[in-house]
């Protein structure tokens, strides 16, 4: 089935802590390993996805913190793994989840301002408790991005993670630490031919206008309803005969496995981060039940 999905160059703001952009990170290319290390694409994945433990305890004590100032609030859980095929235009599909869901398409996690709680974001004295007075909150800067330290959320993500620029390095850094990776494998010409695969199949099905993946998926979103579900599953269908996703993880397991081999002392950083992160966010939930 289609999982929630993260792709693409992430702006993270899982747990309710916002973390932006605040520089042009290097694109600089990553080499292919002569000797790939098989489904390392799983490996990389999951350090890009922030730690679910660590981001509920951040949201737990968000909402304890927003109590306090008299606001009834916990924050959306934002949690999803990562899907690195995503950031090259292939986001995972497979029939079982076109069937069910069609393309899943993310709804926005802005709240509909009619709302009461697009209400409450509305209040400015909301948005102080939450964010801290923006004309004295602090950015703290980490590899290239900016996070407010301020209110609620800066409070929740040191309460947590230890400091700021653990919380930066667990989340959002580790979210966007293959985007070079990722950059090298939308460039391999492999993909083209993959592409190429897709497109014969689907000219060999009711839906034989479609030249890329992005057109029938966009196609499919615009139409909507029983449309979307056919073109999703004729999509899928042709992904499964074609082994799509398959030579997808082939492909970024050459360039990732140079990657986590080059980001080993992060890797091993960020691990221990997470793990201290949990075990806050466990005492964290084992204080709020007494």
């Amino acid at each position: 089935m289609n999982k929630k999905k993260i792709g693409g160059l992430a702006l993270l703001a899982a747990g309710g802590v916002t973390a932006l952009a605040a520089a042009a990170i290097p694109m600089t290319p990553v080499a292919p390993s002569s000797e790939p290390v098989p489904g390392i694409i799983n490996d990389a994945e999951n350090y890009a996805t922030p730690n679910a433990a660590a981001e509920q305890g951040v949201r737990d004590y968000i909402h304890h913190c927003m109590a306090a100032a008299g606001f009834d609030y916990t924050p959306q859980d934002a949690a999803a793994e990562v899907d690195l095929h995503a950031n090259v235009g292939f986001e995972r599909l497979d029939i079982a989840g076109a069937k069910a869901n069609g393309y899943a398409s993310p709804s926005s996690s802005e709240p509909d301002p009619a709302s009461p709680l697009g209400q409450l974001f509305a209040d400015p004295a909301f948005q102080v408790a939450l964010n801290g007075d923006p004309s004295t909150a602090d950015m703290q800067g980490t590899k290239g991005y900016g996070t407010s330290t301020g209110g609620c959320r800066g409070e929740a993500a040191t309460a947590i993670y230890g400091s700021m620029e653990n919380y930066a390095l667990a989340t959002v850094v580790a979210l966007n630490s293959f985007s070079q990776a990722t950059g090298s494998v939308a460039s391999d010409p492999e993909l083209n031919q993959i592409q190429d695969q897709w497109k014969a199949c689907m000219a060999e099905t009711a839906y034989n206008g479609f030249q890329t993946v992005q057109e029938a998926k966009d196609a499919a979103l615009a139409s909507g309803g029983q449309n979307e579900i056919k073109i999703a599953v004729t999509d899928a269908t042709c992904r499964d005969e074609i082994g799509l996703h398959d030579q997808l993880d082939q492909i970024f397991d050459r360039y990732l496995t140079t990657a986590m081999r080059e980001l080993e002392p992060e890797i091993k950083k960020v691990t221990e981060i997470r793990r201290i992160a949990v075990e806050n966010a466990t005492e964290l939930a084992t204080s709020q039940e007494k």
